[in-house]
């Protein structure tokens, strides 16, 4: 009797120890396909509004600058820059950030330069929407503008002299 249970003891130790170790796989393969944090992120979103940060030229605005403007013209058109060095006086930034709610966040900016006397002598810039397209990207009713951050126009006296130029010989 007493080798009985000995031998039953043992099977049963023996059974139990060789399901801890397929417990152990059971479980390990079954975390690896529940995952809940993953599974609830990937239905439910935090939400994120769309930001709007800076300046918002349009390519109106940009249009209506022309070289030679004050400062004071300057600032009238565009408005406050949102950057001011104060080791370059002459240099104002204007920039201006959109992260929508989805998809890549997006810059866009401009940037005057003046000369000694206060008048605009050169100014660069990303890609500009119409005043009709910023107005619906504000509003949310309309896609991004993207713009390639090294697609730059560079308006100074020599290409303006260009221009005039090729519009004078056509």
């Amino acid at each position: 009797m007493y080798k009985k249970f000995l031998l039953t003891g043992a099977l049963c130790g023996t059974l139990a120890l060789s399901g801890c170790a397929q417990m152990k796989s059971q479980w390990d393969s079954f975390s690896e396909w529940w995952q809940p944090t993953e599974a609830i992120t990937s239905v439910i979103k935090p939400y994120r509004p769309t930001t709007h940060q800076g300046n918002l030229i349009t390519k109106e605005m940009v249009d209506q600058l022309h070289l030679g403007m004050t400062q004071q013209q300057v600032q009238f058109l565009l408005g406050v820059p949102l950057l001011r060095d104060m080791f370059h006086q002459n240099r104002w930034d204007y920039v201006y950030y959109m992260n929508p709610r989805f998809g890549d966040p997006e810059h866009r900016r401009l940037t005057v330069y003046f000369d000694d006397t206060g008048r605009l002598s050169r100014y660069e810039f990303t890609p500009m929407p119409e005043e009709t397209l910023a107005d619906q990207i504000i509003l949310g009713t309309e896609e991004e503008f993207h713009v390639e951050s090294n697609d730059l126009t560079v308006v100074d006296y020599e290409t303006a002299a260009q221009e005039d130029v090729q519009q004078a010989a056509q």
